[in-house]
């Protein structure tokens, strides 16, 4: 009963009403449930969710912002659909309490990789059950506050990776390159470490609770040692 609560109030808080129960369901299954039920986990629905997420997005940016260049465009898109961004609006949307976890997860509130994964699949189920139009209008609704609260002047810092990349690209680099140098930690708290490489140079060293967190954390730090940097040029 308390879950299904939490459903009801998930759906109403992302405005939008599942006509087929078993997709939200899946969306909310995390691996380590499925494992135990033996039933399919949101890692598919996440993989779609994502790839609409970021075209919606994408959209919603060239519309919103009709004077701002590739750059600003791409940064202000990963500052919206980051690991971050995303586990906030899943807190907002109370989405743990209706997610399914199982094993050592839990006994442990779920951190920010699991919430923003879930959050991502709950998007690509909402894309499923109600078509396109159901999911830009349900994006457009849930990214308006966050759209909003930008600052264009800030995207540059905030996302390492893309400045990172426009920064080689403009100097006619080669694209960073990110190698994964260690795994520590149990499973349902993994601490990932990676390097990332310039045009043949290992400049820095990140960590973080997910990949994503930590190849940001290596394009910050690799900023940071690249001298006399002040922003793409």
């Amino acid at each position: 009963m308390r879950r299904g609560a939490a459903l009801v109030r998930l759906q109403d808080s992302l405005g939008y009403r599942f006509a087929d129960a078993g997709l939200l369901q899946q969306a909310l299954r995390h691996r380590s449930a499925a494992h135990e039920q033996g039933a399919p986990s949101f890692e598919r629905l996440e993989f779609l969710g994502d790839a609409a997420l970021s075209h919606a997005v994408g959209a919603l940016l060239f519309a919103r912002w009709p004077e701002a260049s590739e750059g600003e465009l791409t940064r202000a898109r990963s500052a919206l659909v980051r690991e971050a961004s995303l586990a906030a609006l899943a807190r907002r949307l109370e989405l743990a309490a209706a997610l399914e976890v199982g094993g050592g997860l839990g006994a442990a509130a779920p951190g920010a990789a699991v919430l923003a994964d879930a959050m991502e699949a709950v998007l690509g189920a909402l894309l499923l059950d109600g078509g396109w139009r159901a999911f830009k209008t349900a994006v457009g609704r849930l990214f308006a506050a966050p759209l909003a609260e930008l600052d264009p002047e800030q995207l540059a810092l905030e996302e390492p990776k893309s400045t990172l990349q426009e920064f080689a690209q403009k100097r006619g680099m080669p694209l960073p390159v990110y190698r994964e140098v260690e795994i520590r930690g149990p499973a349902h708290r993994q601490l990932f470490v990676y390097e990332v490489e310039v045009d043949g140079r290992s400049l820095a060293r990140g960590e973080g609770p997910s990949k994503k967190a930590a190849q940001q954390e290596a394009a910050r730090r690799a900023l940071a040692a690249i001298e006399g940097f002040s922003g793409p040029q």
